[in-house]
């Protein structure tokens, strides 16, 4: 006897939601300028304030550099003097 094939169940497919894609409206469309000059003052803000964030974690590492220079012992800036062959004999 032969097995009979289990049919799977059709799913719907998502053309419904292509249809509402297709509609030609944007989001400029859809918002007021009202709203669209908010989204692009927030923009803005957020730009703003993320390379403000960047600069001042560049000037962190920069104190923090100039900070362990300060901080070195004698030995440790004997070893660098030496290692770039500023050595009395070299």
């Amino acid at each position: 006897m032969a097995k009979k094939q289990r049919r799977q169940p059709q799913r719907p497919t998502a053309q419904p939601a292509a249809a509402e894609v297709k509609t030609g409206l944007n989001l400029k469309e859809m918002l007021s300028q009202e709203a669209l000059d908010k989204l692009k003052m927030l923009e803005r803000e957020v730009k703003a304030a993320r390379e403000r964030e960047e600069q001042e974690a560049a000037e962190r590492r920069r104190r923090e550099q100039e900070e362990r220079e300060r901080n070195k012992s004698f030995a440790e800036l004997l070893e660098e003097y030496e290692k770039k062959g500023g050595g009395k004999y070299n």
